[in-house]
């Protein structure tokens, strides 16, 4: 008897409802999409410059080598809370300088699609199952000089969409794949300037029941700039600019396309480095979206941090809250 499963419709639901809320999907394993941090997230995910907490190697492998002391990141977002509450996104970071010579950065990612149901061709239900997907990263990074961060990471993707007994082909609806980050910081420390760039999921496809239909892994350039306009006692005034290019082509017989770059922007402000203000900007020609982002900080002797995003999904879909919560040790 065919069985189906819901498990597909969960993934497209994401690859339209994810962090940026982008129409065009062009490739598999939505998790690796999903910027961690709620500041990075208030800011419009202007951060590949900054990428200076422990969400630094996701955005920037280079950005750990600056550092420093020991950081802790915890990140929780419901993706689609107005259509379904156990579909939410978990991130944990960590880093940890080793004798100077080096940052070492990990982190792990969890999404969760929530319990789908199995029915057969004439609707009864044959069981439950959850659909999944996580990675593991592990990166180094190391200064070159007094200026300038280089990193690279590594991590393993897993997915887990559906058991066997419950897809047509009686094969189990999961897989595995590996991928590279590589990325560079510049900082200009008389301008109090920061560059940053940093190409992302560099890997093979990731394939399922169907090896023909492997779908390609999000490989993405970043290229940005943080800028510190104000900084004294009192006030501390950011701003940052991102360039991001999906590396990914479509091809669609003889016609090889891809799609258009997004684009963000952000600023910050700090009042006496206790409360933070942030908002940001997006815009995506290709995903037909132009929206705003905000968020707020709490930040307790410069070692303890609350932080919370508001950010935009697609138009017919609410908006989404994040928060975090970072520590330095």
């Amino acid at each position: 008897m065919i069985k189906r499963t819901i498990a597909a419709a969960a993934c497209g639901l994401l690859l339209l409802a994810g962090s940026r809320a982008h129409a065009v999907a062009e490739a598999g394993v939505p998790s690796l999409t999903i910027p961690p941090g709620a500041r990075a997230n208030g800011m419009g995910e202007a951060y590949v410059a900054l990428s200076d907490d422990a969400t630094a190697a996701w955005w920037n492998p280079g950005g750990p080598a600056f550092v420093g002391m020991r950081n802790l990141a915890f990140m929780h977002s419901q993706l689609v809370p107005d259509l379904a509450s156990d579909v939410y996104y978990e991130f944990l970071g960590y880093t940890h300088e080793v004798s100077k010579v080096g940052t070492l950065a990990l982190s792990f990612i969890y999404l969760t699609y929530g319990e789908n149901v199995a029915t057969d061709t004439q609707g009864i239900e044959q069981g439950k199952f959850t659909s999944w997907e996580g990675s593991i990263n592990g990166s180094f990074a190391m200064p070159l000089g007094d200026n300038i961060g280089v990193g690279l990471s590594m991590k393993f993707i897993h997915v887990d969409y559906a058991p066997a007994q419950f897809t047509v082909e009686r094969q189990e609806g999961a897989a595995s794949s590996f991928a590279v980050d590589a990325g560079a910081l510049w900082k200009f420390p008389s301008k109090r300037l920061n560059l940053g760039l940093a190409i992302t999921n560099m890997g093979p496809d990731i394939a399922f029941i169907d090896r023909e239909q492997a779908d390609p892994l999000p490989i993405t350039a970043r290229l940005g700039a943080g800028w510190t306009a104000v900084a004294d006692d009192v006030s501390n005034l950011l701003l940052a600019a991102d360039i991001e290019q999906s590396l990914v082509w479509l091809v669609d017989g003889s016609t090889s396309t891809r799609r258009s770059e997004i684009w963000h922007g952000g600023v910050e402000y700090r009042y006496v480095n206790l409360l933070a203000g942030r908002f940001g900007w997006i815009y995506d020609q290709d995903g037909d979206f132009n929206a705003a982002t905000y968020g707020l900080g709490f930040i307790y002797k410069d070692r303890l941090s609350l932080d919370y995003a508001n950010v935009p999904q697609a138009e017919t879909l609410d908006r989404v809250h994040r928060w975090s919560i970072y520590f330095k040790f």
